[in-house]
């Protein structure tokens, strides 16, 4: 019994051995396998003659000096400083109502664009005529009548002083005041009757109006708006980083193209800048009073470029270039060589540095890790 207990036990502690070797002989090969793979990475790569591999192949461009501008490119939009309120001063009926006037038209400082029935004006005129050329005649006469009473007060107390009353001087006064009075009112009468004609003191178009022939116009009610051509203005919204690219910015020309119209480029002048940062968009807004605003409406995007300062002789470099915010990897012996730039302005496409030592060239290519410490060859140059 104890023999047959036995044999079980035996067996299976040589199974266990058996195990455990092979594990073993697991764990040293793939310790001898890794170190083999690292000693082989180490070591360079050589080709069939013994020697080592090939550079890497780069692409490369030789900067050149060329003067450069700082230069804002983004969009803005057309406005108006104010709209106008079309509002007459007397009351009345539409007797006339101008084709500029309706919305979308164009009109001149002064044109008519609606006229108020004007003949009860023209009656307030007449009797404000008439009464002042009788408060006139009665100040003649009294002014007559003063003369006679001083040479009969002279001739009846001679070296007296004559009484104001008997003067007439208060007489002349009331007549004076009267005289004044009743002017005032014909001028009065004709501004009014020059109200019946609705006109704008400016070149402009009409936004809105409400007119219409034989409509009843109240005095002090808007019945429309305009604008007026020469408040016309180009509101473009920057960041402080580009504001800062064009100051002072007051004065400079502004290059823009409207939307719909991308070949006809025009020009506007900045003339202020707004006086504070959006809250949400953290931008600020500068205004450009365009050259020629009537091809101009309310509303409208425009492309805008600023041109701003001369920086002087810069190199102009692909943004493929840069490694990082400010450093370029430049050729020297066939080897690279990262130099730090001074990055004084970029676009989408390039980046302006301060001319820096070039060596053989900037590289340009994509340049993987593993070559940074490596040989290089030069297999394009392209054009700065």
């Amino acid at each position: 019994m104890q023999g047959e207990d036995g044999q079980p036990h035996e067996e299976r502690s040589w199974i266990g051995w058996i195990q455990m070797g092979v594990v073993a002989i697991v764990i040293v090969g793939s310790l001898i396998l890794t170190a083999w793979l690292a000693a082989d990475a180490a070591r360079p790569s050589r080709d069939s003659n013994g020697a080592d591999t090939v550079a890497a192949p780069v692409e490369i461009i030789l900067p050149q000096p060329a003067a450069h501008r700082l230069m804002v490119e983004t969009t803005g939009t057309v406005r108006a400083r104010a709209l106008v309120a079309l509002v007459p001063e007397v009351s009345g009926q539409a007797v006339e109502v101008a084709e500029a006037a309706r919305a979308g038209g164009r009109f001149e400082a002064g044109d008519v664009l609606a006229r108020i029935d004007p003949r009860n004006y023209r009656l307030a005129v007449d009797r404000a005529g008439a009464a002042l050329a009788d408060a006139q005649s009665a100040l003649q006469r009294l002014e007559a009548e003063a003369v006679l009473a001083r040479e009969e007060w002279e001739r009846l107390y001679p070296g007296e002083p004559i009484a104001p009353l008997t003067a007439l001087e208060p007489q002349l006064e009331a007549a004076r005041a009267r005289v004044i009075s009743t002017r005032a009112d014909l001028e009065q009468a004709r501004l009014n009757l020059d109200r019946t004609a609705l006109r704008y003191p400016f070149d402009g178009r009409i936004a809105e109006t409400r007119l219409e022939l034989g409509q009843q116009l109240g005095a002090g009610q808007s019945y429309g708006e305009a604008y007026a051509l020469d408040a016309l203005e180009i509101a473009i919204p920057l960041s402080p980083e580009e504001l800062a690219r064009i100051a002072p910015a007051a004065g400079r020309t502004v290059h823009f193209t409207l939307e719909g119209q991308p070949g006809q480029t025009l020009t506007a002048t900045l003339v202020r800048e707004g006086a504070r940062v959006d809250d949400r968009s953290r931008l600020i807004t500068v205004f450009a009073r365009p050259d020629d605003p009537e091809q101009l409406r309310p509303g409208q995007f425009a492309s805008v470029r600023i041109t701003g300062n001369d920086m002087g002789e810069v190199y102009s470099l692909p943004v493929s270039a840069l490694a990082g915010l400010s450093q370029v990897r430049t050729v020297r012996d066939g080897r690279i060589v990262p130099v730090q730039v001074q990055v004084l302005d970029r676009t989408p496409s390039q980046v302006f540095v301060a001319p820096f030592a070039a060596g053989d060239g900037v590289i340009v290519s994509p340049l993987p890790e593993s070559v940074l410490n490596g040989p290089v060859e030069i297999v394009q140059r392209r054009n700065p």
